[in-house]
């Protein structure tokens, strides 16, 4: 690819801080370093066991569903790859982000199932991330590209739930 088809496609992206997954990665570690250094037990034994597994199957169903929508619209799910079309229907008729949602969950039902207290203060600081570092860019870098019919989506249609 030449500099300048690189740099084009390059600003035809959303500029996120870091990949998602990477983001969701760094707060597992967090979440597992600061329950290793300064262990706080808090679940009762019903939410590891169950409630916490429970949250883990929604999270990765959830994400699995926002994924095949993409696909299905002939999208990719990375935000660094242009995007090709707005998402609206599915789960996308419910929540703007899914799969970044999905993620949030996962880290409750890791902590619940880990039965670690910090992976809440892992959870807030994981959304803040997201928020500023990747949705916000990501709905700046929609509205640029496809206009009235994202910000028509986006005034119909919560970010998280």
């Amino acid at each position: 690819m030449s500099g300048d088809a690189e740099s084009a496609a390059k600003k035809d992206t959303a500029g996120v801080i870091l990949p998602p997954p990477v983001i969701l990665l760094i707060a597992i570690l967090a979440g597992f370093g600061l329950d290793y250094l300064w262990p706080r037990a808090f679940a009762p034994d019903w939410a590891r066991f169950y409630l916490g597994p429970a949250l883990i199957a929604g999270a990765i169903a959830l994400a699995v569903a926002g994924e095949r929508q993409f696909k299905r619209a002939g999208t990719s799910v990375k935000p660094w790859v242009p995007s090709t079309a707005i998402v609206t229907s599915g789960i996308f008729a419910h929540t703007r982000n899914p799969m970044y949602l999905a993620m949030a969950i996962l880290l409750a039902g890791v902590g619940l199932l880990g039965d670690s207290f910090w992976f809440l203060a892992v959870i807030i600081g994981f959304v803040g991330v997201m928020k500023y570092g990747v949705i916000l860019r990501e709905e700046a870098y929609l509205e640029r590209k496809f206009g009235t019919p994202y910000t028509d989506y986006k005034a119909r249609v919560r970010r998280w739930i």
